[in-house]
């Protein structure tokens, strides 16, 4: 089983990976849009800027910014016991 390394909406930059990659390419950001299901280390991103969706390696994706998890989304909704006046 294959574990998603990028979720959808991370932000990734653009850097020399295991395959050869345009050059004018590199450290440009996008989004992580979707694991690609036939190949499963590939990645449908939408850099931005662009309305295309392209394909990359993981190994030529790193995060600029993670997907918040559910735990720290609901962190900041207020209400919890944690925003309680001690």
């Amino acid at each position: 089983m294959k574990i998603q390394r990028f979720p959808q909406g991370t932000r990734v930059r653009l850097r020399r990976g295991r395959y050869p990659i345009d050059p004018s390419l590199l450290g440009r950001e996008g989004t992580v849009v979707a694991l690609h299901r036939t190949h499963g280390s590939r990645y449908r991103v939408q850099l931005h800027d662009e309305q295309e969706l392209r394909l990359f390696d993981e190994s030529e994706l790193e995060v600029v910014q993670p997907v918040a998890g559910v735990e720290e989304a609901g962190a900041h909704q207020g209400g919890g016991g944690s925003d309680a006046p001690n």
